[in-house]
């Protein structure tokens, strides 16, 4: 991006550390099913983990696309 974190704001500091929370979350959630590591008994149980995967992963990708757009978007700054 185009801005140092540290002349973000807050609220596109927060968005970026939720996008990447979510990524991390969605990520060890899919290796913790493909390596059996969380014991799912049936199923449904996989299938929801996997919507939650899916969900977590979804949200970041949506949250660092839309923070690369706004951050196209602006000016040079000058100190």
């Amino acid at each position: 991006m185009c801005i140092p974190n540290r002349q973000l704001d807050p609220k596109a500091r927060r968005m970026r550390v939720i996008g990447n929370v979510c990524l991390v979350a969605g990520l060890l959630l899919w290796n913790f099913d493909q390596w059996h590591w969380l014991q799912v008994s049936g199923q449904i149980e996989r299938n929801w983990l996997h919507g939650v995967c899916g969900l977590l992963l979804g949200v970041s990708i949506g949250i660092n696309l839309c923070g690369l757009r706004c951050g196209r978007r602006c000016g040079e700054k000058s100190l």
